[in-house]
């Protein structure tokens, strides 16, 4: 009969557990050099040998060639990590190789195979370090159940001896690459509830080091004039000692580092533990951040939280629990081993129901979830002696976990003018959880109707989220007589916190066939405005414009330059259209001057705005700009916009009224603008079209009057949009809430 273990892969240390179901208590297996756990270092020999554990970890610290470590950072990335000897190793390679390491040690003390294990993941691990993580312990031979995040992990091996209802435990879980806060609340019944996580998966107890690092080339370039990051051997003997130093200044005020000098000869640089907090201050305050940030999710404050778990080798530094208690005022928890804690943690996992999904729709993850984290009851008081429950039976303790990113789509907002990150399971669930969300999908006669899906992790902009993978969707069927149809795409999160994508249309109980592809090496477009095609041309309505602006003496000042913000900034709006849109300058007072023709280049249009200046066609209100605007929309299709800015009284308004209704019989909708000592009555005179004349109050109020403009173009085109996508294939969508889909049915 094998067992169950519980492995925690560690950026620095890693350690297996077992259950011991006599005490009814999880334990370390011992590694067969018969320590708790193993240094997650390995060196390859020029022999073909592969070295794992304290040895290797020696040899990298002597400087022998072989050697790595910290390649967890690095799981997930399909680059090589590393080569050695002509072979090229990945960081999932590597972890393989350690968890071969674990899993062959473990059952080398014990005398029995494994059946079965949990293997830990930071909270904060994308969809790629998680994948990489299984198929590391599939590599290495380990049948597994489960991947858990650490902190859970961790607080599992708290709350058997330190069960309290009610209570609200911060996880403050900094590991030697990784850094994790949870928030995890102990309920009725042996449930604990995780709340929140966040993290960085790339901070952690080595880029301490990295600061004592500098620090050191810093004191030895100021003392002896030598810069060793340009000596590769001096400079990796001092990186490799580096984690000592720092072990040292938990225990002492200062030590020492005797190292040789090129030219120099011996030279020992001091180190003090004032120095070390110092430097390493803004690292502390990155991890302070994050735990605020997660009070601020939870609507949280710190005399809520009942206590701080400290979990991880790093919190071993004294600066760690300091640096909390002055933050938060309450003195962290050390009443686990932070070496072993995520391990004994994942043994008691690997022994517990596997939880349920929880199915729901879009409105009600928000009715469930939106208030959900507002304490209106006090907290309970900190531990004291006496009041910790030990629980009879490690396995009464019934765990959620949570996923800490939200997952979104590539879609486009609903104007069709911008790609937009749509979320459909917000961060922070508790998994294995099922989210659905219906789309509207143009289809065609002919072709393959075949719809892709880029799959988002986190809430930014698409191009700045985590973007997971292309799911295509095919066998979409034409639907001719109610164009477009509904596709129905269900995203899930399953117990390990790994991405599910399923695709029905309709009301089919069928799911459609999905191929996961590779991302697109150029994503850049998701970055840029939409650009509907319809057989490689525009399906834009084709507009042109000119803008025409008083700059009589009156604009002098801030008149003139929030008029040429404003055109600017309209400009900029309707960029979304290049290739359809064409924009014309033009300034009057005395006379009448085209600062730019009618042209697609919004650029050149923006520069001719910036060249203007008050005055430049006279100091008066003398002449008007209608027959030249007549003039330069002779032979130009599409609707055709003027938008004439005036800060006053013109002297001849009566002619410019009359000059006006010429451009309005030539079919040109004439708007006119506004502000200060303008005249409105002479404004709505002279405006013809489906926009009204436009009366502001001062002349930083004219981005609002483009604003309205620029709204009517993006009507125009938003239905023209809709036009021309029955006619074509497309992957571009809009959304529809899914409302009370029972998506249950999948």
């Amino acid at each position: 009969m094998g067992i169950k273990v519980g492995i925690d892969l560690g950026t620095t240390f890693s350690a297996v557990a077992v259950y011991n179901e006599r005490s009814g208590r999880p334990e370390i297996i011992k590694n067969i050099c018969g320590e708790n756990t193993t240094p997650s270092v390995i060196q390859f020999t020029d022999d073909g040998e592969i070295i794992v554990g304290t040895e290797a970890k020696e040899a990298f610290e002597s400087g022998e060639d072989g050697c790595v470590s910290v390649f967890k950072r690095k799981m997930g990335d399909a680059s090589p990590y590393c080569t050695f000897y002509g072979n090229s190793y990945t960081a999932e390679d590597l972890s393989a190789i350690l968890l071969g390491y674990l899993k062959e040690s473990a059952e080398q003390v014990t005398g029995q195979t494994i059946d079965e294990a949990v293997v830990t993941v930071p909270a904060y691990f994308y969809q790629q370090e998680r994948a990489a993580t299984m198929k590391a312990a599939k590599r290495a031979g380990l049948n597994v159940r489960q991947i858990i995040n650490e902190p859970v992990a961790a607080a599992l091996t708290y709350a058997v001896s330190h069960w309290r209802e009610n209570a609200r435990i911060m996880v403050y879980d900094l590991g030697g690459g990784t850094f994790d806060v949870t928030m995890v609340q102990m309920q009725e019944y042996g449930v604990m509830r995780s709340l929140e996580t966040t993290g960085n998966h790339i901070l952690g107890g080595k880029d301490w080091d990295e600061e004592l690092v500098k620090l050191i080339c810093d004191k030895i370039f100021s003392e002896t004039n030598t810069d060793i990051s340009d000596l590769p051997d001096v400079y990796r003997t001092v990186a490799r000692q580096a984690e000592n130093i720092k072990k040292k200044l938990t225990t002492y005020a200062s030590t020492s580092l005797n190292i040789r000098l090129p030219d120099y000869g011996y030279y020992t640089v001091t180190i003090t533990v004032e120095e070390f907090n110092s430097c390493t201050r803004p690292l502390l305050e990155r991890t302070g951040n994050l735990c605020q940030n997660l009070l601020n999710g939870l609507n949280m404050k710190w005399d809520e939280v009942t206590d701080i778990l400290l979990v991880g080798g790093s919190t071993k530094m004294k600066q760690v629990p300091a640096y909390l208690k002055e933050i938060s005022g309450h003195i962290p928890l050390c009443h686990v081993n932070p070496d072993e804690a995520v391990a004994t943690g994942a043994a008691i996992q690997v022994h517990l129901p596997m939880p349920e999904y929880l199915v729901t729709t879009v409105s009600s993850f928000a009715n469930e979830f939106g208030s959900r984290f507002k304490f209106n009851t006090k907290p309970p008081a900190p531990l004291q002696i006496g009041q910790e429950c030990i629980l009879d039976n490690a396995l009464s303790v019934r765990p959620s976990d949570i996923v800490a990113h939200a997952m979104g789509i590539i879609a486009v907002n609903d104007d069709g003018t911008q790609y937009i990150n749509k979320t459909i399971i917000p961060a922070n669930q508790q998994i294995p959880c099922k989210c659905a969300e219906a789309f509207h999908f143009y289809t065609t006669e002919k072709g393959k109707n075949e719809m892709e899906i880029f799959v988002l992790q986190g809430t930014a902009a698409p191009l700045e989220c985590n973007i997971i993978g292309k799911y295509v969707v095919s066998g979409i069927r034409h639907n001719k007589y109610d164009n477009p149809t509904t596709v129905r795409i269900q995203y899930s999160y399953d117990v390990n916190g790994m991405i599910h994508v399923q695709a029905r249309q309709g009301d089919s109980t069928d799911d459609l066939p999905i191929i996961e592809k590779p991302v697109d090496e150029d994503m850049s477009k998701y970055g840029k405005p939409v650009v509907p095609e319809e057989t490689g041309e525009s399906i834009y309505e084709p507009v042109s414009l000119i803008m025409a602006l008083d700059v009589s003496g009156s604009m002098n000042g801030s008149p003139i330059r929030n008029a040429k913000k404003a055109m600017c900034k309209f400009v900029d709006q309707l960029s979304i259209y290049q290739g359809a849109v064409k924009i014309g300058i033009m300034v009057v007072s005395d006379e009448t001057m085209e600062c730019q023709a009618l042209t697609d280049d919004f650029d050149a249009c923006k520069k001719a705005i910036k060249d203007i200046r008050a005055e430049m066609t006279g100091i008066n209100n003398f002449w008007h700009p209608f027959y030249k605007i007549n003039d330069s929309f002779e032979n130009v299709n599409g609707k055709k916009y003027a938008v004439v800015l005036a800060d006053g009284v013109w002297m001849n308004p009566q002619r410019a009224i009359e000059a006006a209704r010429l451009c309005h019989d030539n079919g040109i909708d004439v708007i006119g603008m506004g502000f200060g000592d303008a005249d409105e009555k002479f404004l709505k005179a002279i405006t013809s079209g489906s926009i009204d004349s436009i009366m502001l109050g001062e002349s930083r109020e004219l981005e609002k009057g483009f604003g309205t403009i620029a709204q009517e173009i993006s009507n125009i085109n938003s239905l023209q949009i809709q036009k021309g996508k029955t006619k074509q294939e497309t992957s571009t969508y809009t959304w529809e809430a899914a409302g009370e889909l029972k998506i249950s049915k999948f």
